[in-house]
């Protein structure tokens, strides 16, 4: 019985052995043979550019005489078309290319225009002009589609509905009024408007520093045309010592913006610049749309 065992082990090991050696060299006796599929599943373009390149893998060793890769573009959301001039095309693999980068290039027109909405598409991979070579390392291959998202672009001028109304306001990331048994900006609903003079400026009041100054004071905030929210200089009227305690922009720490999205924003700041109270110290607070 052992014997028989054995041998029936041994038989059982060969069969496998020589299956996965088979499925795993099917590409291994011609060189010209294999597939050719995308390398990711999704890619985003610029807010403002004007060319997209979607790499491909070419996983064939050898294509002496070139390969002309086909594919179409299906509207996913919105329409593409107001930002790709074609439904659909094809990419060639030049085999005296020796670092084998095979992109499909894509221009784009009209990414200049302020976009409050998403655009995506799918480029989806058809056919190769070689019968030796398939899309995709089998039927249904996941690879064979790739998802292009054109993202929302913020416009030069904002329009007048973007962060208007109420939102309540809150410290992220503060200091001074923690420190002290208080608070930066006071939690509470402020109201945000178009300042007159600038379209891209909204300004509201809100407490600062509560426990200590009375009242409310004018705060300004900026979404500026290189995509980050700016707050402007705020005096808080009181200070540890001669310079004033004031709230300023906080520079390279400042934040994006993204047209898309008013319901809220952090706005970063530095705390204390002149160094009143010790400062300086990054510090933010957030507007959630009421």
């Amino acid at each position: 019985m052992k014997k028989y065992f054995k041998l029936f082990l041994f038989a059982l090991t060969t069969f496998l052995v020589v299956s996965c050696d088979k499925e795993d060299s099917r590409f291994d006796h011609n060189a010209e043979i294999g597939w050719v599929e995308f390398v990711s599943s999704a890619s985003t373009t610029g807010q403002t550019v004007d060319n997209i390149q979607i790499p491909l893998a070419v996983e064939v060793p050898v294509y002496k005489n070139g390969l002309n890769i086909s594919y179409t573009f299906t509207a996913v959301n919105g329409d593409y078309t107001n930002y790709v001039a074609t439904t659909g095309g094809s990419t060639y693999a030049d085999p005296s290319d020796a670092s084998r980068n095979v992109n499909i290039s894509i221009d784009l027109m009209n990414m200049e225009v302020g976009r409050s909405f998403t655009t995506s598409f799918d480029i989806t991979l058809t056919a190769v002009d070689d019968a030796g070579v398939s899309v995709g390392l089998s039927d249904g291959s996941s690879t064979l589609v790739h998802r292009v998202t054109i993202p929302c672009s913020n416009p030069a001028v904002l329009p007048n509905t973007y962060f208007v109304g109420d939102y309540t306001i809150a410290d992220v990331v503060a200091t001074t009024g923690p420190n002290n048994g208080t608070e930066n900006f006071e939690a509470s609903t402020v109201t945000l408007s178009v300042d007159g003079t600038d379209p891209n400026q909204r300004n509201f009041d809100v407490a600062v520093l509560p426990a200590f100054v009375g009242g409310t004071q004018p705060a300004r905030i900026l979404f500026t045309t290189d995509n980050v929210v700016s707050l402007l200089d705020l005096d808080s009227t009181i200070g540890c010592s001669a310079p004033a305690y004031i709230y300023a922009d906080a520079g390279a720490n400042n934040v994006a913006w993204d047209i898309c999205d008013d319901q809220t924003i952090t706005v970063t700041y530095t705390e204390d610049p002149l160094g009143s109270c010790g400062g300086p110290f990054e510090a933010s607070f957030i507007l959630t749309k009421i």
